[in-house]
């Protein structure tokens, strides 16, 4: 069965030109000109993601009615946004929003993306594989699920938190610099603050901590950070 993918925006050329991307790639598309329309589309399929033109004015509020839905279930939700509309990048991770990417973007950073959400590894140009997960000191990083845990218990953390896990738990006991860990974590063109990066490194440590019951995050002080899977 092709994933599914919901595509919202009042805009005809932004949504033609993505179906036509998805389907060539193998998605099963819908799409939906407003709120309404979007939630009809959303509820009448299974393992759905959507696709959200950034630019519409309801988007951050849709998000998160959406994610605090209960009858929609897990709907993954990547939004596009066009430069002009970069300070929305944190609104809408705070919506509740798996994935955000400034436009102009290739187009397969976004089919990775809805790829390893979906799970749909059977999509036509799937050529090649990203590493299905790291397991080391009985924490599980599963890239494909996008899902964390530790000893069988879930770990929830936010889409920037994941992909800092993600590339530190990588290559355990190196020391990656903020700005190596901002170019990995972040949408390509997006100025990041090495302060923010400290937020997120914070909310990451804190999130793993309050479960495996131990801090795995190095700090080098004027450097960058680290996981070691053995720190007491």
């Amino acid at each position: 069965m092709k994933p599914n993918i919901v595509i919202s925006s009042p805009d005809a050329d932004f949504s033609l030109t993505l179906r036509h991307i998805l389907e060539v790639e193998g998605f099963s598309t819908d799409l939906a000109m407003g709120p309404a329309e979007t939630v009809d589309a959303i509820r009448q399929k299974q393992n759905v993601g959507l696709v959200l033109d950034g630019r519409n004015e309801f988007a951050i509020n849709l998000c998160r009615s959406l994610k605090s839905d209960e009858g929609i279930g897990q709907v993954r939700i990547v939004t596009l946004v066009p430069a002009e509309a970069e300070h929305r990048y944190e609104a809408f991770l705070n919506a509740g929003v798996d994935e955000v990417f400034i436009r102009p973007i290739e187009p397969d950073r976004y089919l990775r993306a809805l790829r390893r959400l979906l799970g749909a590894d059977g999509c036509r140009s799937c050529t090649h594989q990203e590493q299905e997960g790291i397991t080391d000191g009985g924490l599980t990083v599963d890239t494909r699920a996008h899902r964390i845990t530790y000893d069988g218990r879930d770990i929830h953390l936010g889409p920037i938190e994941f992909a800092l896990l993600r590339t530190m738990a990588g290559e355990p006991s190196r020391v990656f610099r903020r700005d190596e860990l901002s170019s990995m974590a972040w949408p390509q063109g997006v100025f990041v603050d090495p302060r923010t990066v400290n937020v997120h490194i914070g909310r990451l440590r804190r999130a793993l901590s309050a479960v495996m019951g131990r801090d795995i995050i190095r700090t080098v002080r004027g450097i960058g950070y680290g996981i070691e899977f053995d720190r007491d």
